[in-house]
Parts: structure tokens; C-alpha cells; sequence
């Protein structure tokens, strides 16, 4: 199980503040993508201070602390049944824990698409930030692997994206797409 109050301290509403605008693909890049699918849900999962409200059409953003969400709740308590969502956004969000968590979390944002729904990921490959948060180490292998272990395919190439944190460090991250098997 996931150290939750650990990662509720390290995503605590006053600490944590990420720009959509320094994120070269997975930032505002991605409102005219997901709009342009004319989608009828569209859920953020981990929105913290929910950024696409009101850039994304029919967005839902759904964050484990954040009172800025729409919904707070664990993805996992999620009130989102099965092939109910069109598009949904985890950046940054299904990247804690072990491989048994990655795995997990995919599979619930994976029933709740619809077939042919995508899904828009952005992953720290391995990068730490606080010790007391583990971060899992996304490669374009695992992305590959762990998207088929739950129905779901690589809709592209794994891109990277860097940023500059506010202390001028470089943050690496990848950033893909998936879409559910079965359109």
C-alpha cells in the first residue's frame, strides 16, 4: 500500500504548485489534442489545482488532496463506472509506488474508457524529489508493457519533455498517449 499520508504532505494544496505552461507537451499543447477529440467526459486524474478547468471541455478533475478538484478522492474511489470516460489525463498522477500500484491505477483509468478513448500520461523516469515518496522509473519499455497488461495501446512514440524548476535544475520527463483496445 502507498504511504497516502506521505504523499498528501508532499501534494499538500499550499507546497504544491505546478505551471502548465513550462510543460512543452503535456502543458497547454495538450487542450487543443484533447478538445479537438470532442470528447463528452474528459477526467484529470491528480489535477491538483485543476489548470484545464475551463480549457478542456467536459473536464472532471479529480485529486487526492487538492480542494481546487472537482472531485477529492483517490483514483481508486473514483465515482466513474465502466466505458463512462472519453479522454483521460494522468500526468504525473500514476507515478508512485511499485509496479503492482502502476499497474492498478492503469487498470482503473483503463475501464473507465470507453473503447478507442485515450488516455494522456506524463511519467518521471526515476527522477526523486523526496525520499519519502517513491516515484516509479517509467521507461518507453514499460510503457509499452504495462499499457498492453491492461487493454491498453501505445498511441505514438514516447516523447521527452524538460523543464526548468524554479531553482534552474533540469526536470526530465516522458509524456505519451494510450488508447483503450477495442474501438
Amino acid at each position: 500500500m502507498l504511504d497516502m499520508p506521505a504523499l498528501k504532505k508532499f501534494f499538500h494544496a499550499d507546497t504544491w504548485r505546478q505551471s502548465i505552461d513550462r510543460f512543452p507537451l503535456s502543458g497547454m499543447a495538450l487542450v487543443d489534442t484533447v478538445n479537438q477529440l470532442q470528447p463528452r467526459v474528459v477526467v484529470d486524474v491528480g489535477c491538483g489545482f485543476n489548470p484545464f478547468k475551463g480549457k478542456i471541455r467536459n473536464l472532471v478533475g479529480i485529486d487526492i488532496v487538492n480542494e481546487h478538484a472537482d472531485i477529492v478522492c483517490d483514483l481508486h474511489d473514483a465515482p466513474f463506472k465502466a466505458e463512462s470516460v472519453d479522454v483521460a489525463l494522468a500526468l504525473g498522477s500514476i507515478n508512485f509506488g511499485t509496479e503492482q500500484h502502476i499497474l492498478d491505477a492503469l487498470a482503473v483509468v483503463s475501464r473507465w474508457l470507453v473503447p478507442g478513448g485515450r488516455l494522456f500520461m506524463r511519467g518521471n523516469p526515476g527522477q526523486s524529489v523526496d525520499p519519502s515518496v517513491p516515484i516509479f522509473p517509467w521507461s518507453a519499455q514499460r510503457v509499452q508493457d504495462y499499457g498492453s497488461r491492461v487493454g491498453l495501446a501505445l498511441g505514438g512514440e514516447v516523447r521527452e519533455e524538460t523543464l526548468i524548476d524554479a531553482w534552474d535544475k533540469p526536470i526530465r520527463r516522458l509524456f505519451w498517449s494510450y488508447a483503450k483496445v477495442g474501438a
